[in-house]
Order: C-alpha cells, then structure tokens, then sequence
C-alpha cells in the first residue's frame, strides 16, 4: 500500500466505483475504463453479499411456528431468491429461451425468412419467455450481460451474420448496434426498461 507523500491532499474518490483517481481522470473518461466497471462490479458484489448476510438473520414465524428458511423457491413459475437475487431467474429463463429458439430457428432457416421476419417471431416467441417477470427483477450487470448476450446472438444468427475468425487468430465481430437494427429489435436493457414502465404507469394509474 503506498504512503501518501507529506503535505500532500488526498486523491478524490470516484462516485461510482470508489476509487481514488488522480483529478485529470475526473472529466468523466475515468468512468468508461475497465478499473472503474470493474470497481462498480465489486461495489454490487459486496452490496448483494451483505443482503443476503442480513437476511438470513431475519425469522418469520405463523401462528407462533418459526417458518423453514429455503434458499430459493418456485412461485407461479418464477425461481424467488431469499436475498432477493433473481439470477436463478435469469438463468432459467435463458435455459428456456434457448429451447425454443433452436425450434425457431430451424423452421426460419427451412422457410428462408428475412431477417425483419425473423425479429417478429423471435419478439412474440423467444423474448417473451426470455422476459418474462423481468418487470419486478433485481437485476445484476453480470445477468444483463447475460441477457444481452444470447439476445444479440440470436440477432447475429436471424441476419446471417456471425463472427469471422481472422488469419491472425483474432475475431471480428458484426456491429450490434447495425445488426439488432437490421433485424428489427432493440437491446434487452431497453425492452426491460419499457416493461418497468408499463407497470409503473399501471401502478400510478389505479
């Protein structure tokens, strides 16, 4: 660990990740660096892990019983998580997801649908079961990577284009952003987040 020098000011620490940073970092490049996504990663790690650390202390009790402590339960189809961590969610949705879209796929490949086609089955289809209870979801960055992930795959897939590995041993990946447009969608964050919405305004409404 290194000494500050004496008679010296202390760094500044980052909102975000908490680390201290030198002050021409401070005009808001420090924030897209993999030191400080990585910060903000450990920051929700330790954050999940003290929740669940304070929840196990907690005790629920019916007509004077103590309630049997599970670490996860199915209610209505959904996998609840008792620190409240709906990665098992996520999770089994992507393991369903993933079903239906190689049935998909084969009967779009067999039909030479367009991409713009594709995107409409896959939306109705796939992102539904891949969505689903996503609107009440604590959602951790490494589950929306993961999300994120199979949902721009299958756009690679439904637009014929996959990543090309190069004479070097490299690979070269298509632009998301032009693909998911291609075929019509848009980023999972974005669909979740009109979700969220939508039930919001139902909440306020009534």
């Amino acid at each position: 660990m290194c000494c500050p020098v004496e008679g010296s000011l202390p760094l500044p620490q980052c909102d975000r990740c908490g680390l201290q940073i030198l002050y021409a970092a401070m005009n808001g490049s420090h924030y897209d660096t993999a030191m400080c996504k990585d910060g903000v990663a450990r920051k929700e790690q330790h954050a999940a892990a003290e929740r669940a650390h304070l929840s196990l202390r907690q005790t629920f009790t019916a007509y004077g019983e103590e309630l049997e402590r599970v670490e996860v339960f199915k209610y209505l189809g959904r996998l609840l998580a008792y620190d409240d961590d709906d990665s098992r969610a996520v999770r089994g949705n992507l393991k369903k997801a993933r079903g239906v879209w190689a049935r998909l796929s084969r009967t779009m490949r067999a039909e030479n649908a367009s991409p713009r086609v594709c995107g409409m089955f896959y939306k109705v289809t796939v992102q539904t079961i891949l969505l689903s209870g996503s609107k009440t979801w604590n959602l951790s960055p490494a589950s929306l990577k993961s999300l994120e992930g199979f949902h721009t795959w299958a756009a690679w897939c439904m637009a014929g284009r996959r990543p090309l590995k190069l004479p070097d041993g490299t690979w070269m990946y298509p632009n998301s952003t032009e693909v998911l447009d291609e075929v019509g969608l848009k980023t999972i964050a974005h669909y979740i987040g009109v979700r969220r919405q939508h039930i919001a305004s139902y909440i306020v409404d009534k």
